[in-house]
């Protein structure tokens, strides 16, 4: 099936054309997440799925079929770093980011649904190596942005309460603090910063349990003056300065919530810290 075929859907509203069914199509763009080819994936598969989520062409049953369906995907490759196999994790991320993002619009997934998308999207959070942006020829791969977005939605709907916010807030901390060979220089800081902020105005997270996460972050023998410009400690500083600062420079700019001006001086203060070292 060429790419036209899929330009000719997008001219006609979306609508699906009387020799196939909605589930044949949906097949083959979900055979699409994992192709090296990024018009497949971003402007193919990704874009017309979402607007016929957006338009309500599929059923309930059929949308969380889909959800097992992605789930299952983010556990083919994992632990591979420098593999093709990640652009199935990442736009599998990003689909069910979609799909949330849909239900918090108007419901669509039972809460126990909701409950394994965020226990298997921490799990990927954590688990998912390959940390690449952006690949010459093969385009997006941002499995961190992707996951970001998910957390961000999660963090939305009114079914994931203040535990699971915590959880959420855990698990970012926990892989910006993670080891590795990379620093994120594709914005991952800021899709995380957006997903971090929007807990913070679901104010169930109090006050008090942000400090007590903010500080965390100093809390390694990691950042000391020497400890600091080792290769792998100099990665993690990095990635870590880059998420708290994304965090102060996006609070001011964010709707009102309580603490709103505390949380921006408690950042701030972190920030001044990692400064000494």
């Amino acid at each position: 099936m060429d790419k036209e075929f899929w330009v000719t859907i997008a001219k006609h509203d979306y609508v699906i054309p009387t020799e196939y069914t909605l589930n044949e199509l949906k097949e083959i763009l979900f055979g699409y997440l994992g192709s090296t080819d990024p018009e497949l994936r971003d402007d193919i598969a990704y874009i017309v799925y979402a607007n016929w989520l957006k338009r309500e062409m599929f059923t309930k049953a059929e949308i969380r079929a889909h959800v097992d369906e992605l789930l299952a995907n983010l556990d083919k490759g994992i632990g591979e770093t420098e593999s093709d196999s990640i652009f199935l994790r990442a736009f599998s991320v990003l689909l069910l980011a979609e799909i949330v993002h849909n239900d918090n619009k108007k419901p669509l997934l039972e809460q126990d649904q909701i409950q394994s998308i965020l226990a298997k999207g921490l799990w990927y959070l954590e688990a998912e190596k390959d940390p690449r942006g952006y690949l010459p020829v093969k385009g997006w791969a941002h499995a961190l942005a992707h996951t970001a977005d998910l957390m961000l939605v999660l963090a939305r709907n009114q079914q994931v309460g203040q535990n699971e916010l915590s959880k959420i807030l855990d698990g970012i901390a926990d892989k910006i603090k993670q080891p590795n060979n990379y620093v994120y220089i594709h914005r991952e800081d800021e899709r995380l910063a957006s997903a971090i902020i929007q807990i913070f105005q679901r104010n169930l997270v109090t006050y008090d349990e942000v400090e007590k996460w903010t500080n965390g972050f100093l809390q390694t023998d990691k950042f000391t003056y020497n400890g600091i410009f080792q290769e792998e400690n100099s990665r993690v500083y990095q990635n870590t300065r880059n998420l708290l600062r994304s965090i102060y420079l996006q609070i001011p700019g964010a709707k009102e919530f309580p603490n709103k001006e505390k949380l921006q001086v408690l950042f701030l203060q972190v920030l001044q810290s990692l400064q000494r070292f």
